[in-house]
């Protein structure tokens, strides 16, 4: 878990890296919504695309990192997974939460990593005269729901009936 958490905090100082270098290039003017063939048809002021960027940025952390570690202080470690009488017993809940943390962060981590992927193409399609995103975003999207779903078959096997 703790390479998670490393790899975690590291993307954070990653993306506020990203913010810092970008902000001065960009102009006050941002495209900041593409269609589907990666053509811009939306746009803010600077401020605004990369303080969406930051709010996005919190609330990853929110969820990945501070709800989980809030849910389980509450004392009721109410976690909605298949057999949940067997594993949230009191000899197993342990490794569950465990196992619970390790999961989250790899989640975090895989957000993270597609977040400051998709900004940094649109920020470079702001600093291009075409203003286009580049196709690797769809190869990005690809192998996002690729991992996704095969993290949920894990997830899943993990807690299949013992």
């Amino acid at each position: 878990m703790i390479v998670y958490r490393y790899l975690f905090t590291g993307l954070i100082v990653l993306a506020l890296a990203q913010v810092f270098y970008y902000y001065p290039q960009l102009p006050q003017v941002v495209a900041s919504h593409f269609d589907g063939a990666g053509v811009a048809n939306g746009w803010s002021s600077r401020d605004v695309f990369i303080g969406i960027y930051l709010a996005m940025i919190a609330l990853l952390i929110l969820v990945f990192v501070v709800v989980p570690r809030w849910a389980v202080r509450r004392g009721s470690f109410a976690l909605k997974i298949p057999h949940r009488d067997y594993w949230l017993a009191p000899q197993r809940i342990a490794q569950t939460r465990a196992f619970f943390f390790r999961y989250m962060m790899a989640m975090g981590v895989l957000h993270l990593l597609l977040t400051i992927f998709v900004m940094q193409l649109a920020i470079l399609a702001n600093l291009r005269q075409d203003a286009s995103l580049d196709a690797g975003i769809y190869w990005a999207l690809g192998l996002y729901f690729a991992v996704i779903s095969a993290a949920l078959l894990y997830f899943f096997m993990h807690f299949r009936k013992p």
